[in-house]
This record gives C-alpha cells, structure tokens and sequence, in this order.
C-alpha cells in the first residue's frame, strides 16, 4: 500500500509541470526572463517593428500621453491653430511640435500654453548658428547650462529634439559640415550637461529625416544610424518624412525603419509627416496610417504648414474628411 502511495505522488510531481507547461502555451505566457519579454535590438536584416503595448494614459505635464497620438507642428499661436484642426478634423491632439533656435532662452510661455491645451509640447532645437565641434568642447555650456535650469523650473515635461534631419544634407549640423561622430558626441554633451543641472522633465527625441541616399549629385542622405547617439541618450525617435505625389508609406519610411530597428527598440513616431493634395490623396491618408499601425508606431505629427508643398487640411473637405476617418481609431 505504501509503494503505491509513493508511485501516485512520483505520477503527480511529473504531470503537475506539464499542465502548467501547456497551459501557458495554450495561452501566450512566458517566463520574465525569457528573450519574448525583454527588448533587445534586433540583429535581423528586416527587424520586425515593436510590439509593445500602447499607454492609454493622458497626462502631458508627467510626459505621459496616450498613443499612437497625433499631433501637429505649428509656429505660434498655438491656441488658434490647434482648435481650428481640431474643429477641421475630429482629432485629440496630443502633441504640439514648434522651432526654436539655439542659442537662445527656453520659451516657457509656449510650452505652458501648449501644456494648458492638454498637449506635450516638442521643441525642435535648430543650432543654425554655431558650431557642433565648438559645442561637443564646452564652448556653449553657460548656454546650455541656462537652457537647462529653464526648462527645470518648467516643471512640466518638454520634448527636446536637437539638430533635427541631421542625415539630410541641408543643415549645418549634417554633412558636408558637420561628420556623424561630431553630432554624436555634440548631442551627449547636450544631453550631459542637462544631467549635470539635475534635469529630469525632458524627453529626448532624435529626428533623422527619411532620406538615405543621393538625390542628386551634391545633395546625398544617408542611413540614420550613422548619426545615433545611443539609447543612453535618447528617449523617443521621430522620423521626418512625407508623401509626395505617387509616394507610399513604405517607399518612404520602411528604409529608416529597419535601419534605426537594428539599433534600437526605443518608441519611434512620425515627427513631421503629411500627404500632398492631389488625385491620391485620400488613399495616401488611408496608406500613412495604416503603415503606423503595421510597424506599432507610437504616432504622428501632422506637419499643419505649408511650406514646399500644401500639406495643410483645412478648407479642404475630401482630405480633412479622409484624415478625420484615419485619427478616429486614435486614443
């Protein structure tokens, strides 16, 4: 009797982690330390885009907003601008993107009434003037060290981008200028010296444009992660790109993508984007946001100037309407 009281529970110990076993399975678990849970870069030629849940969460002041957000990059008058797309378009804006120059003093007015709309304010910060070996040395540092203290009394959450669309070749702080490893150690110094100042209601967001190759002769783009500081660095990557006349999502985008995935898993958003009028229009909208949803973007910014092109969607009713369809799924 007692040998057979021992076989049951040897029979039990086995079969008990097998169910468990296959329970999981049956229904998607793993264990935490397992590579499913954790977020590696990715080694592969074409990386799969994240899959990582999306917060539904709306509280610009902490940094935390829902997505994938939308959002839209104006200059000034922010409360206008944003009410009129709003109004136009049916979409929560969650994000207002505007262009400051550096250096210069943080303009907290902006940003608090971005903050007082329900939005997060992105200061793109263009150093049109100065030299990015001069500031990877030092020679900046009372500049930056003030910037830094502004932004700190902010109190609120800012996202800082500096030296968009590096990899063009039309800014100062890109090549022929200025070399990859330069802006590199530029953007750590930045970034070091806002630490340095105890500052931590920044998000940082590295913008690299689509473009990757030669447009014509004298006028080469190049691969994003050249130009990658680290994840150290950087909190969230914004892509800068559109689509033009004939253009897609993946024609302009997917390139970057992989390229920035092989490096990364950090949230990656459109931080200016739009779609050109014209005969497709309303098939590019549907085609912009259905690539957001494909590679688990964290959102867009829909660039609300016109400026080379007519991106803007107001007065225009085929494309608002378009628009309107596509934001509607976002939170």
């Amino acid at each position: 009797m007692r040998d057979k009281a021992i076989a049951i529970v040897a029979g039990l110990l086995v079969a008990i982690p097998l169910v468990v076993i296959a329970w999981r399975h049956a229904h998607g678990t793993t264990d935490p330390g397992t590579s499913a849970t954790r977020q590696t870069p990715s080694r592969s030629p074409t990386p799969r885009p994240s899959a990582r849940p999306y917060p539904h969460v709306n509280a610009p002041c902490e940094g935390k907003i829902p997505e994938p957000f939308a959002g839209i990059a104006t200059n000034g008058h922010f409360a206008a601008n944003v009410a009129s797309f709003q109004h136009d378009t049916g979409a929560r804006l969650r994000l207002v993107e505007f262009y400051n120059r550096f250096p210069g003093p943080f303009n907290s007015a902006e940003a608090q009434q971005i903050v007082s709309l329900g939005a997060l304010p992105l200061i793109q910060l263009n150093p049109r003037t100065i030299s990015m070996a001069r500031l990877a040395s030092g020679a900046y540092d009372s500049y930056i060290a003030s910037y830094a203290r502004q932004v700190k009394a902010f109190r609120c959450h800012v996202v800082l981008s500096l030296g968009h669309e590096m990899n063009g070749w039309w800014y100062r702080w890109g090549l022929p200028w200025t070399r990859p490893s330069v802006f590199i150690a530029a953007w750590r110094h930045f970034h070091d010296v806002f630490a340095a100042e105890r500052v931590r209601n920044v998000i940082w967001s590295w913008d690299p444009t689509h473009q990757y190759s030669q447009y014509k002769p004298g006028k080469t783009a190049h691969p994003a992660g050249m130009w990658y500081p680290g994840n150290k660095y950087v909190d969230w990557i914004g892509i800068d790109g559109y689509l033009g006349t004939g253009l897609n999502f993946n024609q302009v985008f997917s390139y970057q993508l992989r390229d920035i995935r092989r490096l990364t898993r950090k949230p990656i958003y459109l931080a200016e984007t739009g779609v050109g009028d014209g005969a497709h229009e309303v098939a590019q909208i549907k085609n912009l946001f259905a690539g957001i949803w494909r590679w688990h973007l964290a959102g867009l910014v829909w660039f609300d100037i016109n400026r080379k092109n007519s991106w803007s969607l107001e007065g225009k009713p085929t494309k608002d309407a378009a628009y309107r369809r596509a934001v509607a799924r976002f939170p």
